[in-house]
């Protein structure tokens, strides 16, 4: 996945992360994580990632699983075959055919994001 910011990280297959997780530009996860994540940029979560955290991003792509919650974010798109277990307080909400979305949905205006 070519960024034009660049990427902050990258958590793969069979690593799992526990605790805070704070990043600058593109993160992706391939792994598991649980605690928290906070970023002013974007995460994706790919196909085989399980995140049981409490998320605030601006931008959410998500292939694989989360459960938790979800704040102050610009945008989730949950693509076919991800599945999102969370509550979430979003802007804007793409859901694709064959995605999951289990939880309740607040759609906030731009001036409560990340704040």
């Amino acid at each position: 996945m070519a960024e034009k910011d660049g990427l902050s990280g990258l958590i793969l297959d069979g690593t799992r992360f526990e605790g805070k997780l704070t990043f600058t530009k593109v993160m992706q996860i391939h792994g598991e994580v649980h605690g928290e994540i906070s970023s002013d940029s974007k995460l994706v979560v790919g196909k085989n990632a399980h995140i049981n955290a409490h998320v605030k991003v601006k931008e959410l792509l998500v292939m694989g699983k989360i459960e938790g919650t979800i704040s102050g974010c610009d945008s989730l798109e949950i693509h076919e075959g991800g599945k999102v277990f969370a509550d979430i307080e979003i802007k804007t909400l793409h859901i694709k055919p064959g995605a999951v979305f289990d939880g309740k949905c607040t759609m906030i205006k731009d001036s409560k994001i990340r704040k």
